[in-house]
């Protein structure tokens, strides 16, 4: 009815709802607005965007997640509405977390930004909603008076990197590596639950992260519309619910040279706990060792993998350690004995920790831990150790990478010009100036060449690639 009524009224402008894309496909949680049923009135999806976080890499990655996932429409995705009140915000913190936003958003597939406000409204202070809701008074990316704001300053300069890589010509690179989103973040299916999609959120989230931090550009696919057959990696984070067909399809991609990364996790409740992914045993070459209705804790603090071989950038002896978190049902490992498979680290107790299991002409790796989920549940913990085994797997997979950095608080991604130049984005998550030096040469906007890259305080710098010149 709202958008016929636009269209009744003469308007023929591009026609959202409002509805922030909150539906079920994107949040887990069923708000009784499908973004997919939307998708097919509407010109755009529009996400409206305001988490708060307990990490700070996880929040400057939040509006980016929720725009991967918002392109479940096929429609373009613009940031709608997303912001701050000044009230709650450092002036310094709101310069980083607007130039963090629009930067990793555009990096993420948004086409468009819409900042939530435009001014702020200290004139309203005696009338509702703002008489009980004084922090809404200043949303504004200017003051009362017409000031600009740091939000304002932030979207100056974003919007002069657009025009410089003229950026309505330009696309996404594309990639070799997939995060697959479980159909069951948005199906309510029998004998699932509402936690278990919340469960799947927060896990993907944190591998979307992991990946991030270790140079490694995902395309998300989807289950429900049938997962890619191209990639060479497939990422599962501690996806623990996955439809039968496709765990069959993914084991013959991996037969057919892909590789397949799981990791475990029993979930957070304790009905039907563990793995529900038939012939386990099979897919990864080991034979668990689980015990019904019981979960194996994890007792220690941090989990301690030590590399009995070389793993991709991972060399042997290297040990890498993760904070443990999760109640009594999550925080678990898998007892598994190597059968066909070969263990490549071992936790604290000499047990299997990561497993390779080579199958056709490619191969499965499975975690016995859940990496991501203990991540996923510990605050101010990123950068965490498991993108070092995200960088591994795409190296053994041979994704190709063309912005490889070594320091996981700097994000990279490439835009592709239609004339054929390559722009590359540098996202520092660094509080401090930092230095570094790509693998790939580069030069300014302007054509200096560059070796080295510095970043102010949670800073941006994008360059054109000139490999291949």
């Amino acid at each position: 009815m709202m958008v016929q009524a636009v269209r009744a009224g003469g308007g023929d402008q591009p026609v959202s709802l409002g509805d922030g894309a909150w539906g079920i496909e994107v949040t887990g949680e069923d708000n009784g607005f499908s973004v997919r049923e939307t998708g097919k009135l509407t010109d755009f999806t529009g996400p409206h965007v305001y988490r708060m976080e307990t990490d700070q890499i996880r929040q400057h990655l939040g509006a980016a997640f929720i725009c991967e996932l918002s392109a479940v429409t096929g429609k373009p995705v613009i940031m709608e509405e997303f912001g701050l009140s000044t009230d709650f915000v450092s002036v310094a913190n709101q310069h980083h977390y607007y130039r963090q936003t629009l930067h990793n958003s555009l990096l993420a597939g948004a086409t468009g930004w819409i900042a939530w406000n435009n001014t702020d409204y200290d004139h309203l202070a005696d009338q509702p909603p703002y008489r009980h809701h004084p922090f809404e008074m200043h949303f504004g990316i200017t003051t009362n008076t017409g000031e600009p704001k740091a939000p304002l300053l932030e979207l100056r300069d974003f919007a002069k990197t657009l025009s410089d890589v003229d950026f309505v010509r330009t696309r996404r690179a594309d990639t070799d590596a997939a995060l697959v989103v479980t159909a069951y973040l948005e199906c309510d299916y029998p004998v699932s639950t509402a936690a278990d999609r919340s469960f799947v959120f927060r896990t993907l989230r944190q591998g979307y992260v992991a990946a991030r931090e270790a140079s490694l550009p995902v395309a998300f696919t989807r289950e429900r519309d049938g997962i890619a057959t191209d990639s060479k990696l497939y990422l599962l984070p501690c996806v623990r619910q996955i439809l039968a067909p496709t765990w069959h399809q993914l084991g013959e991609l991996a037969a057919a040279g892909a590789v397949v990364y799981l990791s475990f996790c029993s979930g957070e409740q304790d009905f039907h706990r563990a793995f529900w992914h038939p012939k386990l045993n099979d897919m990864f070459g080991v034979e668990h060792e689980l015990s019904y209705g019981l979960v194996q804790p994890i007792v220690d603090d941090v989990v301690e993998m030590t590399f009995t071989d070389d793993f991709g950038s991972i060399a042997a002896g290297e040990v890498l350690r993760f904070r443990t978190a999760g109640n009594e049902n999550s925080r678990a490992y898998l007892p598994v004995q190597a059968r066909d498979a070969k263990v490549v680290a071992v936790d604290a107790y000499g047990r299997p920790a990561l497993l390779r299991h080579a199958t056709g002409s490619g191969e499965t790796v499975l975690c016995t831990y859940p990496l991501e989920y203990l991540a996923s549940a510990n605050q101010d913990v990123n950068p965490e150790p498991t993108y070092r085994i995200y960088d591994a797997l795409a190296r053994i997979a041979g994704v190709a990478r063309e912005l490889v950095v070594d320091d996981p608080r700097v994000l990279t991604d490439t835009l592709v010009h239609a004339d054929g130049r390559r722009f590359g984005w540098f996202v520092s998550q660094h509080p401090t100036e930092v230095t570094i030096r790509p693998e790939v040469p580069l030069r300014t906007l302007a054509g200096e060449p560059v070796d080295d890259v510095t970043l102010p305080p949670f800073g941006v710098q994008v360059l054109e690639i000139t490999k291949g010149e």
